[in-house]
């Protein structure tokens, strides 16, 4: 169950009166927020409900909403966002003083109101108006979605094809806000009409693990020139050679591995359930290594391990020691 899930739990049973939502992933608290915002029919001029992105200007005022009855309707509703306190960042919002007073209203929250405390990181759980909180409070944790989840989670109210998606959520790196801008990307390119494959091929940026998968490409073709261009984009493009080298290493293992499946005449889908991974890479590491031999994606693993090692512990630039490195793959002087 993703934490969507359960905040569709929540929603159903109706919201309790005190709620807390919190969690490491920005963009998926984000996400909760605006998926409460809409189920409360939040309306900057509707006096019963006020919302707050707390700052130290506006905390007291804030805090006095939350101790006030309401005036024009039978509850209020109360949504402090970025309450820092709460957190392990080591920051704050709220005084001393503030803060007690928050700490009142949990030890005697008024029945007519409703308090949704909004959190961007982990709660604090060393401070005693934590653990009130935790008390008190129905706690929804954000957490990072998986590859599947993250297709599910998308596929709810869109016409999007399965494979579509699959593919989209490999190109985002499995990561929620980039994926939701790939969506929306692909769906204004296709204009009305259905999404295709080739359309996400065509539109969604290339990720880094793409780059990898081209570079690795390159270097099985012997095209060494385009091979050293390629990784002298990705540096200009602001990418570590040190990040380079770790997906490169990375990919490599997956190649052997695959390589192995198919000498046990293993199918891909037999090899996404056993690497527990996304069927996309898996994909295309079996297009890559169909026609390589089993000694040469072994001894490139070691080069590029051997390579890690210098580059950690030479004095040599490792800008030189990774072109060398490439040198030797590509022209299989390994």
């Amino acid at each position: 169950m993703t934490v969507f899930d359960e905040f569709n739990e929540i929603k159903r049973k109706g919201l309790p009166q005190i709620l807390v939502i919190f969690g490491e992933p920005t963009e998926i608290v984000g996400e909760l927020k605006k998926q409460l915002l809409s189920e409360v029919n939040f309306e900057p001029t509707d006096l019963s409900q006020a919302y707050y992105d707390l700052t130290p200007n506006n905390s007291d005022l804030a805090l006095e909403d939350l101790e006030s009855l309401p005036f024009f309707s039978d509850s209020r509703l109360v949504i402090l966002d970025n309450l820092v306190n709460l957190t392990t960042v080591k920051k704050s919002v709220l005084d001393e003083k503030q803060m007690k007073r928050f700490e009142s209203f949990l030890d005697n929250p008024a029945e007519t109101t409703q308090l949704v405390v909004i959190l961007y990181g982990k709660l604090d759980s060393r401070l005693k108006v934590v653990k009130k909180l935790k008390a008190k409070a129905t706690l929804l944790e954000a957490r990072e979605l998986k590859s599947q989840e993250l297709i599910h989670y998308f596929s709810q109210g869109s016409s999007l094809s399965k494979a579509v998606l699959s593919l989209i959520a490999a190109k985002s790196n499995d990561n929620f806000s980039v994926m939701k801008q790939n969506i929306d990307l692909v769906e204004t390119y296709a204009l009305g009409r259905e999404v295709t494959v080739e359309d996400v091929e065509k539109v969604v940026p290339k990720s880094l693990q793409d780059n990898i998968f081209a570079l690795t490409d390159l270097i099985f073709k012997g095209k060494i020139n385009e091979a050293r261009a390629l990784v002298h984009d990705l540096t200009l493009q602001g990418e570590d050679l040190i990040k380079i080298l770790a997906i490169l290493t990375n990919s490599y293992r997956l190649y052997l591995q695959v390589k192995l499946f198919q000498e046990k005449s293993w199918q891909e889908n037999q090899q996404v359930s056993y690497l527990k991974m996304h069927p996309y890479p898996v994909k295309l590491a079996n297009q890559l290594v169909r026609k390589l031999p089993l000694s040469q994606l072994k001894k490139g693993l070691l080069e590029l391990i051997e390579l890690d090692y210098a580059i950690k512990t030479s004095l040599a630039d490792k800008a030189y020691l990774f072109d060398i490195t490439l040198i030797r793959l590509t022209l299989k002087k390994i």
